[in-house]
């Protein structure tokens, strides 16, 4: 069911965000596209009407030009009629009208007509209107005629298209320009072939098709393109706007934009018309440009929605993995869409928190002994004990001064008294002192580590025992033995105190003379005034006993710094460094330690005090790591009792760490701390993994359903025990028993 809804989920995500980026990617995409058509329809009419308005400046050039011509000849007293009526002055007038046809290079032909005469003049010669025209520019003899009465009748500067017999169809343009004044009395005409104003604006449309022309004042046509003309001129006449500018017209269904331009002057008219369509045409390459910028941006929008998506689902993703691989089958089974099913599942889980929170309290006082257990041995530094990893058991020190009372278990009779003791004294406080105790079995006692304020000496501390004493007392036990170690600051000074406490102990049973001994007034109790303090030698003795070696070798720093500071004889020196090795070996020989004659003799031989104290360290690591191999040698035993019994019946359904303890009577605390010690595991821990491989041996070597298995390694719950197998081995029990290829017919039971 998840595998079918995360997908939709995440496809409904993708889909959003692909809506909300195509939306304005589309709106922006078509609105860029037409204003880039815009864009390029009005930056092409622009170019056009730029172009217009240079050919029209030109030409409006050329003709002033022009009339400036015809104005210098009217002026020119070479070319008066009396000149052409003589030999020699007529050839230097023709020359004369030659040389003015020569300084423009927009002239093709150029005539001096003047009235009532019947010869026309020109740089061809003097003969008559009808043979120039016909001869020279091949002018249909219609419009000489025409031309002829127009001459006659000029009282101003016209210009006239031209039609012409040519086999190309072409006609001429005439400029006729009156001459003399107000009253003219001549013309000057100038001939234009229509191909000089073509050359001016055969560019205007540039890779456009369409029309250009060019109209004079009575709407004749004067210039065009006929070689990119789409339709008629007569056609394009009628739609051409009244005002200068841009337009659009429809010709024969077709758009066209016409540009318009008027001349003031020569009172031209410069039109263009284009049809629309080509706008879009030339718009297939800025298209092609444009859809293909537009598209990477769509990859890349594409591709950032889809990362997005990604990003955006990946919590999803990852709180749905996470809750399906610790939250069991309740995700997977759910018919809820995916919120629903997390919500679910996050509910049990907090259940399930909540049942393991309530574990943790239940498994807290476990780990609570053994960090007691590390503070009285030492271990502080090794196994990083701090304030707020005992803060995390509910063990508080609110300051930095400490002191062990070590309490004998040996006048309790049963060990339920003996838990009953200790269960009063686990957490007890003495005026604000707060105190914690914890069992030692291997000792037969229970040790108290006691936290002084600050402020506090040793007469709180007496006071403290004193109190301890009576509510043991209050509560029916029997006044104990307890020896009690001196005041210590800081938490890994603790086991001085406790070595201390247990040679106190121990000296107040062999002494039987009080149940309370304090560690620093043994000394005190003898009368001995030169030797090396008495209560160094018990504390050296002790730590001896209990393998430690730092204690043992700082104890003996201590004793030899005293013998060197001792104002005696050498005798006496002699003695007490004998006294020193005497209680070396008799510890050695106590504790059955194996020792060589050769170790004692060199021993005996020593030659100083440092001397002694370098060969006594030697052995001080030799007994210490014998004593902790003897440790672990009973531990061991110990371990494999405990652990064959656990193999034994670890398929018994109320198979409990307190019936264990039961069996081999031993407390609770000290059974969990010691399987942990061991095994580096819990209890719970040990039992699962047997259980588990049990459970998978059946799985391979059976044919019995996976219901009858769970029930016959020790489970009642089969859900729970799924849930458990599959997060331990990451599959469920069918599907493991499927990838080992056997029964899978027996799979699903």
């Amino acid at each position: 069911m998840l595998k079918k809804r995360r997908p939709f989920l995440f496809q409904k995500y993708l889909l959003s965000y692909l809506i909300i980026f195509l939306i304005p990617f589309s709106t922006i995409s078509i609105v860029f596209y037409q204003m880039s058509v815009n864009s390029i329809r009005t930056e092409i009419n622009q170019s056009n009407i730029g172009k217009i308005e240079q050919v029209r400046d030109i030409l409006n050039a050329r003709v002033t030009e022009l009339g400036r011509i015809a104005t210098r000849i009217s002026n020119d007293q070479r070319l008066t009629p009396y000149m052409f009526t003589q030999p020699y002055e007529s050839k230097e007038a023709i020359k004369e009208l030659t040389t003015y046809q020569v300084n423009s290079s927009m002239i093709d032909g150029l005539f001096l007509y003047y009235f009532g005469y019947e010869n026309v003049h020109s740089s061809n010669g003097i003969g008559s209107f009808d043979i120039y025209t016909s001869n020279k520019f091949k002018i249909a003899h219609s419009e000489v005629d025409r031309l002829k009465n127009e001459i006659e009748s000029i009282t101003q500067p016209i210009i006239r298209p031209v039609k012409t017999t040519t086999s190309d169809d072409k006609q001429l343009i005439l400029y006729m320009y009156p001459i003399g004044g107000t009253s003219p009395n001549g013309v000057v005409g100038f001939l234009v072939k229509e191909e000089r104003i073509n050359a001016l604006t055969k560019n205007i449309l540039g890779n456009f098709e369409g029309n250009f022309l060019i109209y004079n004042q009575e709407n004749e046509l004067i210039a065009s393109n006929e070689s990119a003309r789409t339709v008629a001129s007569e056609d394009i006449l009628s739609k051409i706007p009244a005002n200068e500018g841009i337009k659009e017209q429809r010709i024969f269904g077709e758009n066209y934009s016409f540009v318009t331009i008027h001349s003031d002057v020569m009172d031209w008219t410069f039109v263009t018309a284009m049809p629309t369509k080509q706008f879009y045409t030339e718009l297939d390459t800025l298209r092609n440009t444009i859809f293909t910028i537009l598209f990477f941006i769509a990859c890349i929008g594409i591709i950032a929605t889809i990362i997005m998506t990604f990003i955006q689902y990946r919590p999803i993703q990852n709180i749905t993995q996470f809750l399906k691989i610790h939250g069991g089958n309740l995700l997977e089974n759910s018919r809820q869409d995916v919120f629903t099913a997390i919500q679910e599942t996050i509910t049990s889980l907090h259940d399930n928190s909540e049942k393991l929170h309530h574990k943790a309290k239940v498994h807290q006082p476990y780990v609570r002994d053994q960090l007691l257990l590390n503070l009285l041995k030492g271990d502080v530094n090794r196994n990083k004990i701090t304030v707020e990893t005992l803060n995390d058991v509910k063990v508080t020190f609110p300051s930095n001064k400490f002191f062990v009372a070590v309490i004998s278990c040996n006048q309790l009779d049963s060990i339920k008294k003996k838990d009953k003791m200790l269960t009063l004294l686990r957490d007890v406080s003495f005026s604000e002192n707060m105190a914690y105790g914890i069992d030692l079995i291997e000792d037969n006692t229970m040790g108290l580590i006691i936290n002084l304020q600050a402020e506090m000496e040793g007469k709180e501390r007496e006071q403290i025992i004193v109190s301890l004493i009576e509510l043991v007392g209050d509560h029916g036990f029997p006044t104990p033995i307890i020896g009690v170690g001196g005041i210590y600051e800081g938490i890994d000074k603790i086991n001085r105190s406790y070595i201390e406490a247990l040679a106190s102990a121990e000296h107040s049973i062999i002494s039987n003379k009080s149940t309370t001994v304090y560690f620093e007034k043994i000394t005190k109790e003898s009368n001995i005034d030169v030797w090396f303090p008495f209560e160094e030698q018990m504390k050296f003795i002790q730590s001896l006993k209990l393998g430690d070696q730092v204690v043992a070798k700082e104890t003996l720093k201590n004793i030899t710094n005293n013998l060197r500071e001792q104002d005696t004889s050498i005798h006496m020196l002699r003695c007490m460094c004998f006294d020193i090795m005497n209680t070396v070996i008799k510890n050695i020989l106590e504790l059955r330690l194996n020792h060589s004659v050769g170790d004692m003799e060199a021993l005996v031989e020593f030659q100083s005090i440092d001397d002694l104290e370098k060969k006594i360290n030697v052995l001080i690591v030799n007994i210490c790591e014998e004593i902790e191999k003897r440790k672990k040698s009973h531990n061991n035993l110990m371990r494999d009792n405990i652990l064959d019994y656990i193999q034994n019946h670890y398929k018994l359904h109320d198979l409990s760490l307190e019936h264990v303890a039961e069996a081999f009577q031993i407390s609770v605390s000290y059974l969990s701390r010691f399987i942990k010690e061991q095994t580096g595991s819990t209890f719970t821990q040990f039992v699962w993994r047997l259980r588990n491989e049990e459970f998978k041996n059946q799985l391979r070597e059976t044919n019995h359903a996976i219901k009858d298995i769970v029930t016959d390694i020790g489970y009642v719950d089969v859900a729970n025990f799924t849930r458990k197998f599959k997060k331990e081995e990451g599959l469920t029990p069918g599907q493991y028993r499927r990838r080992l290829g056997q029964n899978p017919s027996q799979n699903e039971k």
